[in-house]
Order: C-alpha cells, then structure tokens, then sequence
C-alpha cells in the first residue's frame, strides 16, 4: 500500500521571537507566532508573556489541536503568567484552513481569558489569528 500527501505538513516561516522585543502592531505579533508555530498542519494556541513596557518576556504553546480545533482555557493561559510576572499577554492560533475570519468559538474563548485576565490583573492585549498569508487582530477590530 503506497500513501500519498496532498499537503505538506509543515510550513516553515522566517525571523523568532526575541526576549526583549517591543510588538507594537498586530502583524509583528502576526508574525512573532508564526516564528515559533511548530507548523500548519493543525491549530496551535501560542501566549507571549509581556512586561510593564510590553517587552515580550515569554512564550508558549498553550495547545496543539487539530486541523479545526485548539482548546485554550485561562488556567493554561495565566499560569506561566502569574510564575514570571507578566503584566500583559498576546494570544493567538493558525487556522490552517487560511481562512482568517475568527469562529463563534474563537469569539467565545477571547472573552473567557479577557475576563480571567482583568480577573489577576493582567491584560489581554490582542488575539491574533493567523494564517500564511494574512491576520486577524480582534483588538484592531474593536472585538476586545
């Protein structure tokens, strides 16, 4: 039996996060999680930790989900926050359909850990969907 990709399964994409990095608009924050998505194949949940200046201190990958889905809740989310001192906090996922627009799910999810965030005390600047080629920042959409 012989098996044939249609896809390729991993997308490799230029540049890293860097500790100490200012993110000022939504497609540096676009691209930071691009540079550290293991690949596109399925939906990753990604955090970067931020201090009082907005200096990325941290990241991480929350999840890794399916081709369609990648759970995320706040206790996954605030934990590596609260341990390192974060005042502020991007979030973001791929969708590997290429599809940007944001689900009724992503909606839902944005406003639990916008809530669990202004909860502790740390701010929930951005979520940030991202695909190869495009962005989409609820926050540039007045949607947090």
């Amino acid at each position: 039996m012989e098996t044939t990709f249609v896809r390729e399964v991993s997308v490799n994409y230029k540049g890293s996060v860097k500790i100490g990095d200012t993110l000022r608009e939504p497609g540096q924050v676009a691209d930071a999680f691009r540079s550290i998505m293991p690949d596109n194949s399925r939906e990753h949940f990604m955090a970067l930790y931020l201090n009082g200046s907005h200096q990325t201190i941290a990241y991480s990958i929350v999840s890794t989900g399916t081709a369609t889905a990648a759970p995320a809740h706040p206790r996954e989310v605030y934990q590596p926050a609260v341990l390192i001192g974060a005042t502020a906090v991007l979030i973001g996922h791929n969708h590997p359909s290429g599809t940007v627009e944001p689900s009724s799910e992503d909606f839902r999810v944005t406003q639990a850990l916008k809530s669990a965030g202004d909860l502790l005390g740390i701010r929930l600047l951005d979520h940030v969907v991202v695909t190869d080629l495009g962005h989409y920042s609820f926050m540039s959409h007045g949607k947090l």
